[in-house]
């Protein structure tokens, strides 16, 4: 009896070991993913859904083979260090950056975790001269010629344009530089007003449009994005027309919009993370160039404003008109 009940012991002894190897062994086959985003936006919580929906497509599934930890900075720039150090001490397998400012705190904090980023310009066009063999990612090269070629082609007679920004965030100097250089080769005046918040940015609206400009622009600034709604109500009150650099923003109240759906985007940047985890080594996986973009036309508000779209922009084989 007593060999029976020692043999029944060590059984079980035998069966809880292989039961809590097994477990080691999921638990490590268990992909961890940190996403950090720089604020709640429409453009950025879209290429977040859009990263997710590539992984989902090459089969990794949140729950069952990968595990997402995603968190907001909510504006704050502070915050993204912050997250990204429990990312690092948590050892996640991979980082994903959502927008330039949150890019910019891993190339210069995180070193030995994978890092792919989202909704953000090359890392050179940042300011970072040497780009971390960690690093990969998917950019917007941001064209404007193209941009202001649109605006002049539904404005024919555009002379003077507005652009509220915030300084200190890089992806939006670089932005507002290559918008400078485009609106001065079209003999188009460039009014350009600083902010430092969102709650500045109604004011300086405000103040733009009091300046008898033809069109405010909305282009790459995490702080503009995150009080459009006081861009349009500024606007909306002296018929003034809003062309954006993403085209998210058209359903929110922009008069039309040519640039990088944030899904899409996102997809793009979730395909990167996906050769990472199917084994590739990070600086072998060049960064890509986003080079197609979609032109959105909201035909409302440009009834609202007399404004007649031109054939030759309601033909672009890319136009998605009032289309969510």
């Amino acid at each position: 009896m007593k060999k029976l009940n020692k043999l029944c012991c060590f059984f079980t002894i035998f069966i809880l070991l292989i039961f809590f190897a097994c477990s080691k062994q999921i638990n490590k086959n268990v992909i961890t993913i940190g996403i950090v985003q720089i604020v709640p936006d429409v453009l950025l919580d879209e290429a977040t859904e859009g990263v997710i929906d590539a992984l989902k497509e090459a089969g990794y599934i949140e729950g069952k083979n990968i595990n997402i930890d995603y968190r907001n900075a909510q504006g704050d720039i502070s915050n993204i260090n912050l997250i990204l150090e429990k990312f690092v001490q948590d050892k996640v397998d991979m980082i994903v950056t959502n927008s330039s400012p949150c890019l910019i705190a891993a190339c210069n904090f995180v070193k030995d975790i994978p890092v792919v980023f989202t909704v953000a310009f090359h890392p050179n066009q940042l300011g970072i001269k040497d780009v971390p063999d960690n690093v990969t990612g998917a950019f917007d090269p941001i064209e404007m010629d193209d941009f202001i070629l649109m605006i002049k082609k539904i404005l024919p007679e555009v002379k003077k344009i507005g652009i509220p920004w915030n300084p200190s965030e890089a992806n939006s100097q670089f932005s507002v530089e290559e918008l400078r250089k485009s609106t001065n080769d079209n003999a188009i005046e460039l009014i350009e007003l600083t902010v430092n918040s969102s709650s500045e940015v109604l004011q300086a609206s405000q103040v733009l449009i009091s300046k008898d400009i033809d069109a405010i622009i909305v282009s790459a600034d995490n702080t503009v994005h995150s009080a459009f709604e006081s861009v349009v109500k500024a606007a909306e009150e002296k018929d003034i027309p809003i062309f954006v650099t993403e085209p998210s923003f058209v359903d929110r109240g922009a008069c039309a919009g040519l640039g990088i759906m944030g899904y899409d985007w996102g997809k793009a940047s979730g395909r990167l993370a996906v050769r990472i985890i199917g084994g590739e080594e990070v600086e072998n996986i060049p960064i890509e160039k986003i080079v197609s973009k979609t032109l959105r036309l909201n035909t409302e508000v440009a009834d609202k404003l007399n404004i007649k779209f031109p054939e030759e922009i309601l033909m672009k084989g890319l136009m998605k008109v009032n289309e969510k």
